[in-house]
């Protein structure tokens, strides 16, 4: 019975400091205040911290640092944190196996933000996880020459080549091209 009055205990902790968190970026308020910039940065900054203390992958952890960065992103879409803010919580979600979320977030910094230093970034990782986690290989070949055709002086138009080159082979047939090409050499 103690076990159970314990885990009760910390489920109702955790609730509660997520809704204190959330609470604290203005993603609670009915009223119309103004959200503190300040405030959203604080919450980031203790999601970090919490990240970087943990030794062991936190499912619950790092989905409350996505939630801090979309709240500063919601409230300060003009700032310039916003898409770097975004670009995190789109890491994170792909690490969480949230693909489909991770696509999205960096679709959404691509539209919103297209001269964002990472913009390019975006549209690569988003042919990478179509490619190699979804295994749609037809989406995968929109991204990757999306990237080939708008960052074409960028290291990732080369890579998005190389991608497509392979799209769709195994990785047996991928090792064998290469020692073919190393052969002819």
């Amino acid at each position: 019975m103690k076990t159970n009055t314990n885990w009760l205990l910390a489920k109702l902790f955790i609730a509660g400091s997520i809704i204190l968190f959330i609470y604290s970026c203005g993603g609670g308020s009915n009223n119309n205040s103004t959200v503190s910039r300040q405030s959203c940065i604080n919450s980031i900054d203790s999601a970090e911290a919490k990240l970087k203390q943990t030794m062991t992958p936190d499912a619950e952890l790092y989905n409350t640092a996505i939630t801090s960065y979309l709240k500063f992103a919601d409230n300060f879409p003009h700032d310039t944190l916003a898409p770097v803010y975004l670009f995190n919580a789109a890491n994170i979600a792909m690490s969480l196996t949230q693909y489909q979320r991770s696509i999205n977030l960096y679709d959404t910094i691509t539209v919103k933000y297209p001269t964002f230093r990472k913009a390019p970034d975006c549209v690569f990782i988003r042919g990478f996880i179509y490619d190699d986690k979804l295994k749609d290989t037809a989406k995968a070949r929109v991204m990757y020459q999306q990237v080939i055709d708008k960052y074409p002086n960028t290291p990732l138009a080369e890579q998005a080549r190389a991608a497509i080159s392979i799209l769709g082979k195994s990785y047996d047939e991928i090792i064998k091209g290469f020692e073919e090409k190393n052969k002819k050499k």
